[in-house]
């Protein structure tokens, strides 16, 4: 099955994944999605714990074994259009910890229509931290 596409409702601001431009599972709403570039995570850990994902601080879900409400793939490709961005991966905080991510700042231009990235941990004392590194498209699996 190919890696869907992860998008934010502008209506309802429901996370989800598809297959391509179509209505709002939640709220019907006709969404046409960005199709200037894509910026792929892979998660590189073995964990049970799942990652929340931010694009320039929206939160766009779940990347991981326990993303109950779209696809639980460990790759996610998110459509959008060129631009500047921030991308910051952590790890979905259930006790109330303080979970930190390392984001990355990656361009999408005409050139450079794809960013890959894999989330990687390091684990600084008590406090586990996800790391974004770049990645190349061999490194990504098939989609």
């Amino acid at each position: 099955m190919p890696t869907p596409l992860r998008f934010k409702c502008p209506q309802c601001g429901m996370v989800q994944d598809v297959a391509g431009n179509g209505p709002c599972w939640k709220c019907h709403v006709m969404v046409h999605l960005p199709e200037d570039g894509v910026i792929q995570i892979l998660r590189t850990l073995r964990t049970n714990l799942s990652m929340e994902i931010y694009i320039n601080g929206i939160e766009l879900g779940l990347l991981g074994r326990r993303a109950r409400h779209y696809s639980s793939f460990d790759t996610v490709r998110i459509p959008v259009s060129y631009g500047h961005y921030h991308v910051l991966v952590k790890y979905l905080d259930y006790a109330g910890r303080k979970h930190k991510g390392i984001g990355l700042e990656v361009d999408v231009t005409p050139q450079n229509r794809f960013v890959y990235l894999k989330a990687e941990r390091i684990v600084p004392g008590y406090s586990p931290t996800v790391v974004l590194d770049p990645a190349t498209a061999e490194e990504m699996p098939p989609v």
